[in-house]
């Protein structure tokens, strides 16, 4: 395994437990260095994503910040959509899924970088909203293994959410997402669970980094973390798609 597999779990979790995009590195790196198809990389990344989702719900948890309404009804969507997802995975290519997700994060990364007009921030948003988010998320999260908060945290962010608010509630949402798209690979034969666990204990240790560093961080500082990442994590996602 050497050495760039652990420090890519260690700075995926410093991102996922700070803006909550980190999570869409660690399945290319698993293609490009632990040398997994596609397939393995989606399904071993789901499995580690359940050690960043204990340790960034606790961490947030531990500061009053997570939104547990907004949870419950997210969770609604999330659980048989990412089971669904898991199993599609090994049916579908997932070329065009990465282009869709690719766009949606660039797209929110570049408007979050515009200047702000003078708005509040949505502290909740309707059940069915929420379901709806739950199940995109879900579905789109396990299949490709990038844990949940990298399409959570944009959608949020679009639909009005406060950053912090936003983050908060995608390091809790990864135990469902995850939890539900492992069951669905166990299935498949997909997940190397020793590596999974490896990485995502080592991913779990940053975590703890990046949440202590999101919670002192003003709101507008914060969101450009956030718009910057997110553009990233399109780019990484575009080449993904086409490799």
């Amino acid at each position: 395994m050497g050495l760039v597999l652990p420090v890519l779990a260690v700075v995926v979790g410093v991102l996922v437990g700070m803006v909550g995009v980190g999570g869409v590195l660690l399945p290319p790196g698993l293609v490009a260095v632990g040398e997994l198809s596609a397939n393995e990389a989606t399904a071993t990344s789901t499995w580690a994503f359940m050690f960043t989702g204990v340790v960034g719900t606790v961490a947030y948890a531990w500061r009053g910040v997570v939104p547990w309404s907004m949870l419950a009804r997210l969770t609604i969507g999330v659980v048989p959509a990412a089971f669904l997802g898991a199993l599609v995975n090994a049916r579908l290519p997932a070329s065009v899924v990465l282009l869709g997700l690719a766009a949606i994060t660039l797209f929110v990364g570049v408007h979050q970088l515009r200047p702000r007009t003078a708005r509040q921030s949505r502290d909740e948003l309707s059940t069915a909203a929420l379901v709806t988010v739950g199940v995109f998320v879900g579905f789109g999260s396990a299949l490709t293994g990038t844990g949940g908060p990298v399409l959570l945290v944009p959608v949020l962010l679009m639909l009005g959410v406060a950053p912090l608010r936003a983050v908060a509630v995608s390091q809790a949402v990864q135990l469902p997402v995850v939890i539900a798209g492992s069951v669905g690979y166990l299935q498949t034969g997909l997940t190397d669970i020793r590596l999974g666990t490896v990485l995502g204990a080592l991913a779990g240790l940053g975590v703890v980094a990046g949440a202590v560093v999101a919670t002192r961080i003003q709101a507008d500082g914060l969101r450009r973390i956030i718009a910057v990442a997110c553009i990233g994590a399109g780019i990484f996602l575009v080449v993904r798609a086409a490799i």
